[in-house]
């Protein structure tokens, strides 16, 4: 894979560590995948696995459709680049993009903000990604409102 791998949510943080990370691969001149993971549903326990996957189906194409719109935010109208994928995958986000991770040049994530000792107690995705993904990462901060 290589080139620019970021992880999104729904957030506007998310949007912010899009933008960086497609100007990041611009400049690079590498490919840029944009990842969202999505949890894997508990009803899998109750029903089993192949049922959940059916459940899970419409969820994913849902999950498909507003991770272009979070694309779509992040370009503010201009063009996306020609070497972009996106994907949704299920399961934990910090496994996930750790895996990733081991074939990328740079993970890109949005800061959540959280600071002090809620933080140790969430455990947030960018902290997993610092401590423990296998390539350099940019945990991109909240822009804050101008004065």
């Amino acid at each position: 894979m290589g080139g620019v791998v970021v992880g999104v949510d729904r957030s506007a943080r998310a949007v912010d560590a899009l933008r960086f990370a497609i100007e990041e691969a611009r400049l690079r001149g590498v490919e840029l995948t944009v990842v969202e993971v999505c949890e894997q549903p508990y009803i899998s326990e109750d029903v089993g696995p192949e049922a959940a996957a059916s459940l899970a189906e419409p969820t994913l194409v849902q999950a498909e459709l507003l991770l272009w719109d979070q694309v779509g935010k992040a370009l503010d109208g201009g063009p996306a680049p020609e070497d972009m994928h996106l994907q949704v995958r299920v399961g934990n986000a910090s496994e996930e993009l750790i895996r990733l991770g081991r074939s990328a040049d740079l993970l890109v994530v949005g800061s959540r903000g959280h600071g002090g000792f809620r933080h140790l107690l969430t455990g947030s995705v960018a902290t997993q990604l610092v401590n423990h993904a296998p390539c350099p990462v940019v945990v991109v901060p909240a822009r804050t409102a101008a004065v």
